[in-house]
């Protein structure tokens, strides 16, 4: 567990910029599907993560890289 501070902030109605002490966040409200928002999150590790707010369901994505290969 521990103790952890986020700074956010907010720039318009569709972004909002997180940061910690490990690096940040972009997060992008897209349109609403029914009642539910979906989201799109980009981190500082390479990850996007799409989401359908109040649901559960998300998709999660490694961004560019390259891929791993077994080297006999």
């Amino acid at each position: 567990m521990g103790f952890h501070f986020t700074k956010s902030f907010r720039i318009g109605k569709l972004f909002k910029f997180n940061k910690t002490k490990k690096g940040g966040s972009i997060s992008v409200e897209g349109p609403k599907i029914g009642s539910k928002k979906v989201k799109l999150t980009v981190n500082n590790k390479k990850k996007a993560t799409v989401s359908l707010q109040g649901t559960g369901i998300s998709y999660d994505t490694t961004l560019g890289g390259k891929k791993k290969t077994d080297k006999k």
